[in-house]
């Protein structure tokens, strides 16, 4: 599932769209960790410049479950970094269309990825990947 409120992102995704700033989606991403959901893609951009972008899209399991102590703790250090940087910076809304573009590209990548992690994955004999999608 995709957590986004960046409205570049592709409507036939299992998208889940969030109103509000960058920070809003990483909290709906810690509460469904919470839920038992786990990170695929990092909650923080790879560039310091990017966390003052107002867009972020995040990729989680499609269903809880198995232990997510590693996504529960990147996910609350996440928050803590980024609010930190927030706090002393304001969020650049001047670019948004640069940043939606970034991040939608970004996205576009970290799915491919998965895909073709996926498709390793079921060529060695797997029946389920992290995304909690079942194989028939």
């Amino acid at each position: 599932m995709i957590l986004t409120n960046n409205s570049m992102v592709d409507e036939s995704l299992n998208r889940i769209m969030i109103e509000g700033d960058q920070l809003d989606v990483l909290k709906t991403a810690r509460d469904l960790i919470h839920k038992g959901h786990h990170l695929l893609t990092s909650p923080l951009a790879a560039s310091g410049r990017m966390h003052f972008s107002p867009v972020r899209s995040i990729i989680l399991s499609e269903e809880p479950g198995g232990d997510n102590t590693e996504s529960l703790l990147a996910i609350e250090n996440s928050l803590i970094l980024l609010e930190t940087s927030l706090a002393s910076h304001t969020v650049d809304y001047k670019n948004k269309e640069d940043y939606e573009f970034i991040d939608n590209e970004l996205l576009t990548v970290a799915l491919n990825e998965i895909d073709e992690l996926e498709a390793r994955y079921q060529q060695l004999g797997g029946n389920q990947f992290e995304t909690g999608k079942t194989q028939s």
